[in-house]
């Protein structure tokens, strides 16, 4: 494998000038001199040493980002507007699926950590165990330490840049939606407890329900875990609920497409007997059958507005302790919400 050295023998210059060449530095070189350069590197199918250059400049190009589950749209489509921008920087994307287990996210920090990646982005919501939270601040004291940019998408309890959607407003104005047509008994179905995202979605339904006065809003709260299978759970425990609430609003639209197809399963016609709502807006809302209703998130948007921080961070643009980014979210209206008889036709209540 050619090295520098063989390089700067080829083109007949010194190390240090084929050094500068290779690796971009702004040191002044003649266009004829880096032009040979670069002529005797592609003869000799030079490859630059990515570690050896991460040694002397502190930067690997490499950027972490944390979800909680792979296999969720929601986090596929924040992933590939992080991926967008990086590749536009020339950075490289490494993705840690934690499972929203605090011991497999530590296990990525420390070996993301190893490697020095130059940033970080938590996609997925925080965790609240105890435990977790004192070694996560740790972890991040060692990113920041070496001069790291952590970034988080979703609230955490350590402190960090902050790129949000506004996640209790998002689940009010859903309940106020599904209120303006005529909705009075209103289910929610939750998150995993011990999620940050969980207990402002929750909080929010809980504001929203007692503003507009709805019906004993706490008896209607199921947990989920934010997948299919969760909803297809939670279609079940619907059905025993008393007095039977018209709507349902699902945390997710994971579980939202899992509920309609469940409340299908056991008999009930998707919107005439039940409405259900999403929030996320994810691609496959509109092939479940009826089209869903939910909250656009802006996902790609949100990665991409990510990536871009953390640059600005590394850069200096942005101050590490600033107040961050909330990105708008707004209703879609599709099939799987109608109106209660005489209470008029579902339009969208707002964006924010």
């Amino acid at each position: 494998m050619s090295s520098v050295l063989d390089v700067a023998r080829r083109a007949n210059v010194s190390i240090a000038t084929a050094s500068r060449v290779l690796s971009g530095s702004e040191y002044p070189v003649s266009r004829a001199t880096r032009a040979r350069v670069l002529e005797a590197a592609a003869e000799l199918d030079y490859s630059p040493n990515l570690l050896a250059k991460a040694m002397a400049t502190g930067r690997t190009g490499i950027v972490g980002v944390l979800v909680g589950d792979a296999s969720d749209p929601y986090f596929a489509a924040i992933v590939r507007g992080v991926e967008d921008v990086a590749r536009q920087h020339g950075q490289l994307v490494v993705v840690g699926n934690s499972d929203r287990d605090p011991a497999i996210e530590l296990r990525y920090l420390r070996a993301l950590n190893d490697y020095r990646v130059d940033g970080l982005i938590f996609a997925g919501g925080g965790l609240t165990d105890d435990a977790y939270l004192r070694e996560i601040r740790q972890a991040i004291d060692g990113f920041r330490s070496r001069g790291a940019a952590c970034v988080a998408l979703a609230p955490h309890v350590f402190a960090s840049y902050r790129v949000l959607i506004d996640n209790e407003q998002v689940v009010r104005d859903a309940v106020a939606y599904l209120a303006s047509v005529g909705h009075r008994r209103i289910a929610f179905l939750s998150g995993p407890p011990l999620l940050t995202t969980t207990g402002l979605r929750l909080a929010g339904y809980r504001a929203a329900s007692a503003a507009l006065g709805l019906e004993e809003a706490d008896d209607y709260v199921l947990e989920g875990d934010y997948t299919f299978e969760g909803g297809l759970r939670a279609a079940r425990e619907l059905h025993s609920l008393r007095p039977a609430p018209t709507a349902l609003l699902a945390s997710n639209d994971m579980m939202a497409m899992g509920a309609i197809v469940g409340l299908r399963q056991l008999g009930d016609r998707i919107p005439e007997d039940v409405s259900v709502m999403g929030i996320d807006d994810i691609p496959t809302a509109i092939a479940v059958h009826p089209a869903l209703t939910t909250i656009a998130i802006p996902l790609h948007e949100l990665g991409a507005t990510g990536m871009e921080s953390l640059l600005r961070l590394r850069s200096g643009e942005l101050d590490a302790d600033g107040d961050g980014v909330t990105l708008p979210h707004r209703i879609v209206v599709r099939e799987s919400v109608a109106a209660l008889r005489g209470a008029g036709t579902p339009t969208a209540a707002g964006t924010r």
